[in-house]
């Protein structure tokens, strides 16, 4: 979407300008057209307008799943008690603290008084407001059913803050404990071997492998660490890169899947959020294929998406959706068994919501016990470190005991 200046006539002739969204000329002089207005001249415009906002704004304040949760619940508030659109908005910008949010809710506002949807005017904000939400929207102004989308929209973005919480809580411990290593690695190599190493060399003796080890470690990260953590660095960006290409997210999106541990929960997760997903569209009363572009068009795993894209192109081809889920060999039994209940008796949106319900608390379990099997992992690497120090460090120690005895 591309912002316009225009200058056109109205129907009493007089010269009005202004400011309009489209995807060309074409469309925006049909735009214009729509509106009562003959184009005299259209201009594209190079960037959006963004001086309401500073820079700190701008890269600070960018909505939260939790600012959306809050933006959802009151327009179904809002649009379910009848008000109308601009003054339901309006009156939501005094209670919404985010500064992006605000901004995005105030352009909003000033085009529906204009007369555009409201669909269209979050969608010249998709860096503001998920493309999920923008096309449910869409549906629920075309269905006239857009309290109920809403409402739909604000149970799902709740259960994602709720899982979203449960697992920043598991891994919080865990992520302390390798920072703490990492951080205890850095001092044991800089300062804590070489301080020994004057020691042992004036001990001139041979000393273990251990100890060797410790030392050959020390020397090598004293020597080498600024090409380590520049190497390091370009390895972070490069793959950060790599992975933003279509190709590589792709790949990651595979592959992330099977990681042990984490991939069964992060499948678990997809196909919640598929299931609740396809419901809600289904329930609004969006047709299975275009269901299944949005379902596509919101994950987040590439992966993922290429294969719902595959299964909605064989959809249009006529087959059922289980076929077509089939087609994939993705869908866990579970999900496949609900799919082939749900097309056998119409009511597939309800089975789909069981599915989601069942894999969330799959979810919500495993999270929760997620510590339990990350705690051995990290024991054992504590351990190793605790017995490599001991080793390295305290048996030549021993030994020097045991030569100045004999002296």
């Amino acid at each position: 979407m591309g912002l316009f200046n225009y200058v056109a006539r109205d129907q009493q002739r007089n010269s009005v300008s202004g400011e309009i969204e489209g995807r060309g000329l074409s469309e925006v002089a049909e735009l214009l057209f729509d509106r009562g207005l003959t184009p005299i001249r259209i201009v594209e415009r190079r960037a959006r307008k963004r001086s309401g906002l500073s820079l700190h704004e701008r890269l600070l304040g960018r909505p939260q799943l939790v600012d959306h949760v809050f933006f959802c619940r009151q327009m179904y508030s809002i649009t379910k008690a009848g008000m109308p659109l601009n003054r339901g908005v309006r009156t939501l910008m005094e209670s919404i603290r985010n500064p992006v949010l605000r901004h995005a809710l105030g352009d909003v506002r000033r085009k529906i008084e204009e007369g555009r949807a409201l669909s269209e005017t979050m969608a010249s904000h998709r860096d503001v407001f998920p493309p999920l939400m923008i096309n449910m929207i869409r549906v629920g102004e075309q269905t006239g059913r857009l309290d109920r989308v809403f409402d739909e929209l604000q149970r799902n973005l709740e259960l994602e803050q709720v899982m979203q919480r449960q697992v920043k809580a598991a891994l919080r411990y865990p992520g302390m404990v390798i920072a703490a290593i990492g951080i205890a690695l850095v001092i044991v190599n800089l300062f804590v071997v070489p301080a020994f190493a004057r020691v042992f060399a004036n001990f001139g003796a041979e000393l273990p492998l251990a100890t060797r080890m410790l030392i050959a470690s020390s020397e090598w990260t004293r020597a080498w660490w600024p090409h380590a953590l520049a190497s390091l660095v370009a390895l972070v960006f490069g793959t950060r890169s790599y992975l933003k290409t279509p190709r590589g997210a792709e790949l990651w999106g595979r592959w992330s899947l099977r990681i042990p541990l984490f991939g069964e929960i992060l499948l678990k997760a997809t196909m919640a959020r598929f299931s609740r997903t396809l419901s809600m569209c289904l329930r609004a009363g969006v047709a299975l294929d275009q269901a299944l572009q949005t379902v596509a068009g919101v994950s987040s795993n590439r992966y993922f998406a290429l294969q719902v894209a595959a299964m909605r192109d064989r959809i249009s081809q006529g087959k059922s959706l289980t076929v077509a889920a089939r087609g994939t060999d993705l869908f866990p039994p579970l999900v496949m068994q609900m799919i082939v209940t749900g097309e056998e008796t119409g009511r597939l949106d309800e089975m789909l919501d069981e599915a989601a319900d069942f894999y969330e608390r799959e979810v919500a379990y495993d999270v929760k016990t997620l510590g339990d099997y990350i705690e051995p992992v990290l024991l054992i690497i504590v351990s190793a470190m605790v017995l490599t120090l001991a080793l390295g460090i305290f048996l030549p120690m021993w030994d020097m005991a045991e030569v100045a005895m004999r002296r």
